[in-house]
């Protein structure tokens, strides 16, 4: 994670909001993993596509053209900038659209928490 501290902390947490609200686990992907020069951090949440379709429809559509889809993943890009101060670019893809288009290295993000 090339995002740097405490923003990767900060990033982390902003994962676990999104995990604990739609119970599936985010990832950093993009260029920000591994280069210094990254324009943006790309933290993309995959659902299965019999939930995607459920929620959005059409497993191939985007928020370009789905506008339930795009307030979703203007509140959630918003809320991940306030948390970490870092230029999000949040997605939700379909588990066969990512990983047919974007097989590319990902980072999960997780936070490990104590429990007693």
């Amino acid at each position: 994670m090339s995002t740097g501290m405490p923003a990767g902390i900060w990033l982390t947490k902003f994962g676990t909001i999104i995990t604990d609200y739609f119970g599936h686990i985010p990832y950093q992907v993009g260029s920000s993993l591994d280069r210094k020069d990254w324009r943006d951090v790309d933290v993309r949440l995959i659902l299965p596509d019999n939930e995607y379709a459920v929620q959005f429809g059409d497993i191939h559509r985007s928020s370009e053209t789905d506008p339930k889809l795009a307030a979703i993943t203007l509140a959630f890009a918003a809320l991940g900038k306030q948390m970490t101060g870092l230029p999000i670019d949040f997605q939700i893809q379909s588990e066969s659209h990512a990983n047919k288009l974007y097989p590319d290295k990902r980072s999960a993000l997780i936070e490990i928490r104590n429990i007693d």
